[in-house]
């Protein structure tokens, strides 16, 4: 098989008349009086949004937009220890030859749909700074790659080798390019950092879950942390929105992160349960961004049709924590026993690793922090990641930074990497610019 070809988006005709159905034939809870959105998505809203999916809203007429505006690619990759899958990405070339190759990571509930505002910003020689090559895959188990059941190094190493399929490696020297990443991506861009420094030298994150400058596990950050103590009104405000979020809003990710079967089954087999789960975040984690139900139904529809299924995805959460015990097994696609631990061990890397990792200091991070971001913490404590270059905060945008604030994103990532910013001809020839 070819290792990249065309792709275009095609829900098969049998999955169109299922949700049909099964939209046609939904029922629905009862509501609490005046409990708004306190208790999750009212009942109103997702009666209305209902009728809209099954009333108005035209996959097949989103289905072309999306194929005529993004130039999609197959790409097919092993993963050590995982056999070979297809992963979807969309590649949007420049056409200048010294375009910064861009690897856009999306995480959960997003999807490579979160790119397309921003890839005719970053594409476009507009004398505004450099100008880049976008490359937004489909995580494994997210969109239209295939799924495999494997921890954060697998999704690394999956998207490692999609850049060098794509051909951004010459002559077997390590390709350079810039990661972007929000969410899973933020965590994934970490990881690849630390299994591949040479190809990673510049980061953009817009999300930036960190371990606290706790004194035991980092002493030489907690004395630095006390000389800026007592922390300005700004800073006690990310930290007590942090605080928030761990203790009232973070129960969807203990869910997905032990249980996330349990939780598929009702994802899987009910559109309105998919749409609650995942529009309940996209409501609520962004700053009063006015969503269309367009835009609302395109983005849950991209996870009802996905490859490996709606609930797929959220078995990154699990993925992603520590290793399961040696007495449990898994049975690989072709039926035979393998023990889990193994599996779980082949080049692995927890989530926890990920946060307390220091990455090589050639890696250069931006970091942007928007308002209403779901984790917040003073900005001197993201310097214990690595080697922090660049800092920004802005008053308004949320978790879903590219679709919220794309301008602001873009600018923010060519401030970065165009002349005079502090990664300035890390990733590619100055004259590119």
């Amino acid at each position: 098989m070819t290792s990249v070809t065309p792709y275009s988006i095609a829900v098969p005709d049998e999955k169109l008349q299922q949700l049909r159905h099964k939209l046609e034939y939904s029922t629905f809870p009862d509501e609490l009086e005046a409990s708004g959105w306190d208790m999750g998505v009212p009942l109103l809203e997702i009666k209305r949004l209902i009728a809209v999916w099954r009333e108005q809203f035209d996959w097949r007429a989103q289905e072309q937009k999306l194929n005529e505006q993004l130039p999609q690619v197959n790409v097919r990759v092993g993963v050590k220890g995982f056999g070979e899958l297809n992963i979807h990405a969309v590649h949007h070339r420049s056409g200048n030859s010294k375009a910064i190759p861009l690897l856009f990571i999306h995480g959960w509930p997003g999807s490579f749909l979160e790119a397309t505002k921003i890839i005719p910003l970053l594409t476009k020689n507009n004398g505004d700074g450099p100008v880049f090559d976008v490359v937004a895959p489909s995580l494994p188990n997210f969109g239209f790659s295939e799924g495999r059941g494997f921890g954060l190094a697998q999704y690394a190493e999956a998207l490692h080798k999609v850049m060098v399929t794509l051909g951004y490696e010459e002559y077997g020297k390590h390709y350079l390019a810039v990661l972007q990443g929000g969410d899973w991506g933020s965590m994934i861009a970490r990881t690849m950092s630390q299994y591949y420094p040479q190809s990673t030298q510049a980061i953009h994150l817009n999300f930036m879950p960190v371990i606290p400058p706790y004194p035991w596990r980092s002493p030489y950050q907690f004395l630095k942390s006390l000389l800026s103590v007592p922390f300005s009104a700004k800073d006690r405000g990310y930290i007590a929105r942090t605080m928030g979020y761990i203790t009232r809003g973070n129960g969807y990710l203990r869910q997905q992160e032990t249980r996330p079967q349990t939780l598929g089954y009702g994802l899987h087999d009910s559109p309105v349960g998919l749409l609650a789960w995942i529009y309940d975040k996209m409501h609520t984690w962004s700053d009063k961004y006015p969503w269309t139900d367009e835009e609302i139904l395109t983005w849950v529809s991209v996870y009802y049709f996905s490859t490996a299924g709606p609930m797929a995805s959220t078995r990154i959460y699990y993925e992603a924590s520590a290793p399961k015990s040696s007495g449990n097994a898994a049975v690989s696609e072709d039926g035979a026993q393998e023990d889990l631990l193994e599996r779980t061990e082949l080049n692995y890397m927890s989530m926890e690793q990920v946060l307390g990792a220091w990455a090589p200091q050639n890696v250069r991070f931006a970091v942007a922090q928007f308002r209403e971001e779901i984790v917040m913490w003073p900005m001197a404590w993201y310097r214990s990641i690595g080697n922090v270059v660049q800092e920004t905060e802005y008053d308004h945008g949320g978790h879903f930074a590219a679709w919220e604030v794309p301008e602001l994103l873009a600018s923010d990532i060519k401030r970065f990497l165009g002349n005079n910013g502090p990664a300035y001809g890390v990733v590619a020839d100055k004259d590119g610019y």
